[in-house]
């Protein structure tokens, strides 16, 4: 009962007709994503050093051991030889590209929510245990792909997430100081706040090997994250007892360290075609769009025809936004009252007098004195 609750929250299923048939289309285009690539002469993929092994061990926070029962606490005082062996053996899988399949297959502890009923699965939060081996390696390739994509200067600036020297109030700040520069030039500032339904859940594995490709990320690196993401499983075990194995269709692993720089690269384009003259912020799947100006239908207009933009890309990128948790707000001085349609996938969405990004709430008030406040 609960393996199947669980496997239904990656599964194709979820999917429209239209989405299905898109993916279809696109993988016909890009028959060769499965196939194995030849090694690059490149920094990516050089073999891994001790260094590099030694650095990934000191940051690991302590947390359950997989199924083989590693912990990252016994590899923190393996001997130098242990660590030899170790890199030696991480470094054949690079060479090889092929992934221990017991990598591939999550554990699921069920965790009730509270206030919930016992009996419906639904009702329990699945926490993900992977082997700690794994997720060391996860490390070691996530700085350096991370490193290497900001040496290319490959992020979209507007992206936050995860990036060295970057937060949350990096987001937070650009909005803030649009709103303030509208009240002192008597403008006024839409802006509109996204949620992806099933962000990671659903994330398009096949889409993000094409991108993959495309940034020109190839040989081993691109052969690993291929058979991280292909042929994956979860059991869950309750009480001392665990389940048959049951296959992942979408979806990046939960808990895993890699997941959610793979996340940051397929959506990074999402405001690519986007006017430049409108303000957007993107911090992880946490996604803000906003237009700054005096005349109030003129920002519909240009609000309303980014919305149509990111729709098709969410459609193009195996996406789906909330409409019911995406919001809109209007940061206005003015008296009258606006009439504020704006639409996503047909349906209109609601406009908000309160809105929480990232952590921050902000608030219109109508009161003149007290126009806009953000509060912690």
């Amino acid at each position: 009962m609960f393996l199947k609750a669980f496997i239904k929250v990656n599964s194709s299923e979820n999917l429209t007709e239209q989405s299905k048939k898109m993916r279809e289309v696109v993988m016909k285009e890009y028959p060769e994503i499965k196939k194995k690539k030849e090694a690059e002469d490149n920094l990516l993929d050089v073999l891994f050093s001790m260094s590099e092994l030694k650095n990934a061990v000191r940051r690991m926070k302590q947390s359950t051991t997989g199924m083989d029962g590693i912990s990252y606490c016994m590899m923190k005082h393996f001997s130098e030889i242990s660590m030899e062996v170790i890199l030696t053996f991480y470094n054949r899988i690079w060479m090889e590209g092929i992934i221990p399949q017991s990598w591939k297959e999550a554990l699921i502890i069920p965790i009730k929510k509270p206030g919930k009923d016992p009996s419906n699965p639904i009702n329990y939060r699945p926490i993900a245990l992977t082997s700690h081996l794994c997720k060391v390696m996860e490390r070691m390739l996530t700085d350096r792909l991370i490193y290497h994509l900001e040496k290319m200067n490959w992020f979209s600036s507007y992206q936050s997430g995860f990036r060295c020297g970057r937060g949350t109030m990096d987001s937070v700040v650009l909005l803030e100081d649009e709103i303030r520069k509208a009240f002192i030039n008597k403008e006024s500032v839409i802006a509109v706040f996204f949620d992806i339904e099933k962000a990671y859940d659903m994330l398009w594995k096949e889409g993000l090997l094409i991108k993959l490709q495309k940034m020109s990320i190839k040989g081993r690196m691109y052969n690993w994250i291929k058979e991280f993401l292909i042929g994956r499983s979860i059991r869950v075990k309750i009480g001392g007892a665990i389940s048959s194995s049951g296959i992942i269709d979408n979806g990046t692993p939960q808990g895993s360290v890699i997941s959610p720089l793979l996340f940051i690269i397929m959506i990074n384009d999402v405001f690519s075609r986007i006017d430049r003259s409108m303000g957007k912020s993107l911090f992880a799947d946490d996604g803000a769009i906003w237009f700054r100006g005096k005349n109030i239908e003129y920002n519909l207009k240009k609000m309303q025809y980014a919305l149509n933009e990111v729709e098709k890309w969410s459609g193009e990128n195996g996406f789906k936004f909330s409409v019911e948790k995406t919001k809109v707000i209007v940061f206005t001085k003015m008296r009258r009252n606006m009439d504020v349609k704006l639409k996503l996938y047909k349906k209109e969405l609601e406009r908000v007098r309160t809105v929480r990004f990232l952590g921050v709430w902000f608030i219109y008030f109508k009161d003149r004195s007290v126009s806009q406040r953000c509060l912690h």
